[in-house]
C-alpha cells in the first residue's frame, strides 16, 4: 500500500510538471529531462509511468479532460435556475482556463500537439479523452438551455439550437484565446458576453434575477 501511494504521488508530480512545461513551451520544445527535474524524480522514474513524451502528453490531455468533464457534471447537477447554472459554468470554465495549468496544457496540446486518434487505450482511457470532454460542452449547453426553456426562463420564440451553437462557438473562441495568452478569459470578459446575450434569451422584466 505504501509503495502504491508513493507511485501515485510520483505519477501526479510528473503529470503536473509535464503540464507546466507543455503549457509554457508546447509539445515540441518540451524536454523529458526538464520535466523530470521539475517533478523532482529521476528520468527512469518518469519512464516507469510514461514510456514516451507522447504518452506523457496523452496523460496530461486525459487529466485536462477529466477536470473539464467534472465541471460539466457539477453544472448539470447544480440546483437553481438552469440559465444561471449555465452562466456559472461559463465562469468556472474561464477560471479553469486562467488558473488550472493542467487544463491550459490540455488546450495547448489539443491545438499544437500530435494527435493519435487511432492509438490503443492505456490504463487511463483513450488518448483523445480530452477532446471528447471539450466536445461534450455542446451537449451541456443544449441540456441547460432545454431545462431553462422547460422552466419558462427563456423568452417565447427563442431558437434554442441556434442559441446553443452561438454560445458554444463563443466559448470555443475563449478557449483558443486562453491558449495564446495567460490570464484569459477574465471574469469581466465572461460578464460582458452574458450582458450581451441575455436580452436575446430572457425577457427584460426577468433579467435582473441573473448574476452575470
Amino acid at each position: 500500500m505504501v509503495k502504491q501511494e508513493r507511485a501515485g504521488r510520483t505519477r501526479r508530480a510528473v503529470l503536473l510538471a509535464a503540464a507546466e512545461t507543455f503549457a509554457r513551451v508546447g509539445f515540441e520544445a518540451a524536454s523529458l529531462v526538464d520535466i523530470s527535474r521539475r517533478a523532482g524524480v529521476s528520468k527512469g522514474a518518469l519512464y516507469f509511468h510514461f514510456v514516451s513524451k507522447q504518452a506523457l502528453a496523452d496523460g496530461v490531455r486525459r487529466a485536462s479532460g477529466r477536470e473539464v468533464g467534472s465541471a460539466a457534471l457539477r453544472a448539470l447537477r447544480a440546483d437553481g435556475p438552469a440559465l444561471q447554472g449555465l452562466i456559472d459554468f461559463s465562469h468556472e470554465l474561464a477560471r479553469m482556463l486562467r488558473e488550472d495549468v493542467v487544463v491550459r496544457a490540455g488546450v495547448r496540446l489539443g491545438r499544437q500537439g500530435p494527435r493519435r486518434d487511432g492509438a490503443q487505450e492505456g490504463p487511463d482511457g483513450p488518448p483523445v479523452a480530452s477532446d471528447v470532454a471539450w466536445r461534450s460542452l455542446t451537449a451541456v449547453v443544449h441540456r441547460l438551455l432545454d431545462r431553462a426553456a422547460e422552466a419558462g426562463e427563456l423568452r417565447p420564440g427563442v431558437d434554442r439550437r441556434a442559441a446553443a451553437e452561438l454560445l458554444t462557438a463563443v466559448a470555443a473562441g475563449q478557449v483558443l484565446l486562453a491558449g495564446e495568452e495567460t490570464g484569459r478569459p477574465g471574469p469581466e470578459a465572461v460578464s460582458r458576453l452574458w450582458t450581451a446575450a441575455l436580452p436575446a434569451l430572457v425577457a427584460a422584466e426577468h433579467r435582473a434575477g441573473y448574476r452575470v
